[in-house]
């Protein structure tokens, strides 16, 4: 338990009397770190822009902290869907940090729907994913399911409109 105390400081307090491992705590905090999906993008996050794809604008945080529990990421990246915050991805490198993820998310969200090298759960409002193809790599990535339904109808609008 004491490698997940920081995960745990970014859960609500009223789910401290849930059971362990519950997907429960997607929806309960339905967001990362603070930040509630559908949050909107302000300068008080601190964030840097990494990539800009119109609509969609993906961010690093300048005073990211990079430990999670026992491990620590090898970036972070915050998502934003026309200026809310919709996704979190969260990339894992080397071999004494990658091989702890699977099993502190476990612990925390449940066993999850294993499916080859990834392992999936699925909140009423949140979804998370971690996927692994070696031993030495890692990637988390949290999503908003209403946001990432409004990016899925905005990307089909776009495809319909431009032919691409």
């Amino acid at each position: 338990m004491k490698f997940l105390y920081p995960l745990l400081l970014a859960l609500p307090l009223s789910l401290s009397a849930q059971e362990p491992g519950s997907v429960r705590r997607l929806d309960e905090s339905n967001g990362f770190r603070g930040i509630r999906f559908g949050t909107p993008l302000t300068d008080a996050l601190h964030l840097h822009l990494v990539q800009d794809n119109g609509d969609e604008k993906i961010y690093e945080r300048t005073d990211e902290d990079l430990r999670l529990g026992q491990f620590s990421a090898y970036r972070i990246h915050y998502k934003f869907f026309r200026g809310q915050f919709a996704a979190v991805t969260i990339i894992v490198k080397g071999t004494e940090h990658a091989q702890q993820v699977l099993p502190t998310f476990q612990q925390v969200y449940g066993p999850g729907k294993m499916e080859g090298f990834s392992c999936k759960w699925q909140g009423q409002q949140v979804g998370l994913s971690y996927a692994s193809w070696s031993a030495d790599n890692a990637i988390l990535a949290m999503t908003s399911l209403p946001l990432t339904v409004k990016m899925k109808q905005a990307k089909e609008a776009a495809v319909k409109r431009t032919g691409k």
